[in-house]
């Protein structure tokens, strides 16, 4: 009887220390090219039709793991039918952080891409993902 008293102490333990560990995290998305390591995260989570989604991007070079600060980039998406958006990153706060803004005209899927480097004497490098887009909120204009 003991032994089985332990584990609950011990399993309540951990729940406990999870859950002190701060706010959750925001869900996140990692791609990489030949030269660089993104982390990408978005606002509003999941994407809708027809509603700003900001992305905020990290730039980390992948041999170093150091921010790639001062860098160009882009990001773009498309679908099937041919709908198209894309925004230029801007300079966000923090050390190799970048910030875009998509709107997706239409809901369903949608190819994502990111194009970036670190100065204009290097070549683009490119990462692509698929993301789905819910349809638009009820009340929309």
């Amino acid at each position: 009887m003991r032994g089985g008293r332990s584990l609950i102490v011990v399993g309540s333990l951990a729940l406990l220390a999870g859950a002190s560990c701060g706010p959750p995290r925001h869900p996140e998305l990692r791609q990489g090219t030949k030269s660089y390591l993104f982390t990408i995260t978005s606002e509003p989570i999941p994407p809708r039709a027809r509603e700003d989604v900001i992305y905020t991007i990290t730039v980390k070079d992948r041999e170093t793991k150091q921010p790639v600060d001062n860098g160009e980039g882009r990001i773009f998406a498309n679908t099937r039918d041919g709908a198209r958006t894309y925004d230029g990153f801007v300079k966000a706060p923090g050390v190799g952080v970048y910030s875009a803004r998509l709107n997706y005209v239409a809901s369903g899927q949608w190819a994502v891409g990111i194009q970036f480097h670190s100065d204009s004497l290097k070549p683009l490098e490119k990462t692509e993902w698929m993301q789905d887009v819910l349809p638009e909120r009820s009340g929309t204009p």
